[in-house]
């Protein structure tokens, strides 16, 4: 049996695709006779095989506080790298002592403590790094094996120089239901009175860091604003970081707020959302593997996304993918996947695809193999201090 620790200083912290996925990928591999794996997290409660560590989380004022300190003498520290860097000291006692096979883990700047503390020590666990940023070469020398998400990243791995055997691809795994839990006409229109948004009119969703700069709220935004009345009710959900004041600010003078709404909810209320939706938007340009269009394909819903290497591999039906690089181009789209939303048989179809291909039922023991091919890695690590 292999001993794995999976690591996450976010998880508890804030809610994104790192986050869900180190959970969700947890509770997969919790039973599976072939693995002993224990989550360490950077908050919430702990258990016997959910370690909560200390840590200065990214949101703390205490942590901005020191890391505009110490930005002065190491430019490349934040909330961020600081959060990850205490969290990864906290970790080293576990490390030490309980001896894991492999560490899982999505975050480089935690990655590179565990591997300063591989080469001081002279342990001997197996570093995996899941490619969630996405990364790109160079940069994955420390690492004994990399998860690649889509083959568009994994090609440019190979492309530069790295071995393929040091890379393996397997896409994120996403909790479905065996079969669609599709609401009726009354039902839709109550949980959506219950959740306070409008019981009839077309509903748009897009969940995410309310943020400018990667998840572009503002160009989504200013797409729905260029059609013409009735438009769809825009409803966005995530955290809130330096940006989002702006955005909502701009949805609230472009759409008028009996026609927007921006929310932070809890992740296990998020799928009453997907429930009451007509379709799904992800109006970034560039994501590893977007795990919201897999939740959002869970519960039957139509995403429309940027068209390129990775929401091709994701999609289901590529008419739903534009230039989003493009004024008027998801405009143009909202109202054609408005129209095919009502058809259960299109809902039905959507959910299947995402059980049959991303599944944890279907990826579970790809995800062992994956930790074992990392474990029985020989090949040489470059030193890079």
């Amino acid at each position: 049996m292999v001993k794995v620790f999976i690591i996450c200083s976010g998880l508890g912290h804030v809610r994104r695709g790192y986050e869900s996925f180190t959970q969700e990928c947890f509770d997969a591999l919790a039973n599976d006779a072939a693995v002993d794996i224990t989550l360490y997290k950077g908050g919430g409660k702990s258990s016997a095989r959910e370690v909560t560590l200390w840590n200065l989380p990214r949101n703390s004022p205490l942590t901005h506080q020191i890391a505009r300190i110490l930005k002065t003498i190491i430019p490349k520290s934040g909330p961020n790298w600081l959060e990850q860097v205490t969290f990864g000291l906290s970790l080293l006692f576990n490390i030490y002592f309980k001896k894991p096979d492999v560490i899982i883990f999505s975050q480089c700047n935690l990655g590179n403590v565990l591997w300063h503390w591989r080469r001081l020590t002279k342990q001997n666990y197996k570093l995996l790094f899941s490619n969630g940023g996405p990364w790109l070469p160079p940069g994955f020398e420390r690492w004994d094996h990399v998860q690649q998400l889509v083959p568009v990243y994994l090609d440019a791995a190979i492309d530069f120089g790295e071995p393929v055997e040091k890379h393996s691809l397997l896409p994120y795994g996403v909790n479905v239901t065996p079969e669609l839990e599709f609401l009726s006409p009354n039902d839709r229109a109550e949980l959506r009175k219950n959740l306070g948004l409008p019981e009839q009119q077309p509903l748009l969703l897009s969940v995410g860091a309310i943020n400018k700069f990667h998840k572009r709220m503002d160009y989504l935004i200013s797409e729905v604003f260029l059609l013409p009345e009735p438009r769809p009710f825009l409803l966005l959900l995530g955290q809130q970081d330096a940006e989002s004041a702006e955005v909502i600010e701009m949805g609230n003078r472009l759409l008028g707020s009996d026609n927007f709404q921006v929310r932070c909810v809890a992740q296990e209320e998020v799928q009453k959302y997907y429930k009451v939706s007509d379709a799904f938007v992800l109006a970034s340009l560039m994501e590893g593997l977007p795990r919201v269009i897999l939740e959002a394909m869970s519960y039957g819903l139509i995403c429309v996304a940027h068209d390129y290497g990775v929401t091709q591999f994701v999609v289901e039906d590529k008419k739903y993918l534009g230039n989003f690089q493009l004024t008027g181009s998801l405009a143009a789209l909202i109202p054609k996947v408005l129209a095919e939303s009502t058809d259960p048989s299109t809902r039905h179809r959507i959910h299947n695809y995402v059980r049959d291909r991303f599944s944890w039922n279907t990826l579970r023991s790809d995800y062992v193999s994956l930790i074992q091919r990392c474990y029985n890695s020989s090949y040489e690590i470059s030193i890079m201090i």
